[in-house]
């Protein structure tokens, strides 16, 4: 039970210092395994106990965004949720709350996958309940519609974790929320 809790510490220094470098380099290729190592004040033997290469610390880092965000819209389902401004509303909390780790991952430019699977996994979510809320009954529209409203949702989310939108969370919230109805009743 030490040993693991050793190892799992051992991995957050390790992850921590990849974000750390993240930050300042913006691209996995330009960090070292000598210099993530120093950061986490390990060996490079003890880094490669660990991990194969940097490659699978960024994939880690990404998986666990990516589980973190399922555990909260899993939250959300179960709550239930009758419109999707209140929806919009719950995600857009998460994410202000992860805001500086999911910029990390919008910004690295080498992980190309990571608004793909925010969007895989939006797109399956909403299909499931989206008939509850609004949307066409025909599932081939309905699926459409999700297809379109969750690439629209992602991609400005993702626009704004970059930076390329001055506007703040709030405003982003406010615009989408409104957007979505405006679709949901044509």
């Amino acid at each position: 039970m030490k040993q693991y809790r050793n190892s799992e510490r051992t991995k957050k220094w390790i992850r921590r210092a990849f974000t750390e470098l993240l930050a300042e380099k913006k691209s996995i290729d330009k960090i070292t395994v000598n210099e993530l190592s120093e950061r986490a004040d390990i060996t490079k033997t003890t880094f490669y106990y660990h991990y194969d290469d940097i490659y699978a610390v960024a994939e880690e880092f990404e998986n666990e965004l990516i589980n973190e965000l399922n555990e909260t819209l899993e939250i959300i389902e179960k709550e239930n949720p009758t419109d999707y401004t209140e929806y919009i509303r719950k995600v857009t909390d998460f994410i202000r709350k992860n805001e500086d780790s999911y910029r990390l991952a919008a910004n690295a430019s080498d992980l190309n996958f990571f608004a793909s699977k925010l969007k895989t996994i939006f797109s399956k979510r909403m299909g499931v309940f989206s008939g509850n809320m609004g949307f066409s009954n025909d599932p081939e529209k309905r699926a459409v519609q999700v297809c379109f409203i969750v690439s629209a949702c992602v991609d400005t989310v993702i626009q704004y974790l970059k930076g390329n939108l001055s506007s703040s969370i709030d405003l982003v919230e406010e615009v989408v929320a409104e957007v979505v109805e405006k679709l949901r009743t044509k």
